[in-house]
């Protein structure tokens, strides 16, 4: 009797301690329809991932970047820590299969920024003035990390305190860096959600 009740104690506490099984959730994983063969662009301040028939985009990225970087260190009066890495792709398709980023990523994801690693991970979007538009926006989201968070701090596991910071902030100062206060986009989603709640 003592042993078939240590077995069920045992058993049941196996149970209670098990991880979720992410691979039972059909139809909820990232499929990767492509391996990507990247490449590595250095710039002065960047490090950008691309692949070989994204070459010419990589390249006018890179100038893209440093010149945000210039742009949003002297309005920050910050400097960045360290090479800023940018994972490219060439199609949405491609960047919603991206390892670099945990999770599925929606149609309207425009780019992603790592909290922790600081990486900016992006599709080249429909024009140049998208691309671009995205880039600085995700560079301010690696000036928000990189000036709440350190590295001996963050060593730990722990991440930067701007994460903290109501998404409304963190999001709308992404914005209003990179488009500048008058946008006609934006000033339609504000009327929006003032008429809508």
């Amino acid at each position: 009797m003592r042993k078939t009740l240590a077995r069920v104690l045992l058993a049941m506490s196996f149970v209670a301690i098990a991880a979720e099984a992410r691979a039972q959730y059909f139809g909820r994983n990232k499929v990767q329809y492509r391996t990507f063969q990247f490449q590595v662009l250095k710039t002065e301040h960047f490090d950008l991932y691309y692949y070989p028939e994204e070459k010419d985009a990589a390249a006018l990225v890179g100038r893209l970047a440093e010149r945000w970087r210039a742009r949003l260190g002297r309005f920050f009066d910050h400097e960045l820590r360290g090479r800023q890495a940018v994972i490219l792709y060439a199609a949405a398709a491609h960047f919603r299969q991206t390892n670099a980023v945990e999770g599925l990523l929606g149609e309207g994801t425009g780019g992603v920024t790592e909290a922790l690693r600081r990486r900016i991970v992006l599709p080249m979007g429909g024009s140049l003035a998208d691309t671009d538009h995205v880039l600085g926006h995700e560079l301010v989201h690696a000036y928000q990390f990189d000036m709440t968070g350190n590295t001996e701090r963050m060593s730990d596991g722990s991440f930067p305190a701007i994460l903290t910071f109501p998404l409304w902030f963190v999001e709308g100062m992404a914005e209003y860096v990179s488009l500048g206060p008058v946008d006609a986009q934006t000033a339609m989603w504000v009327r929006d959600g003032v008429i809508s709640e």
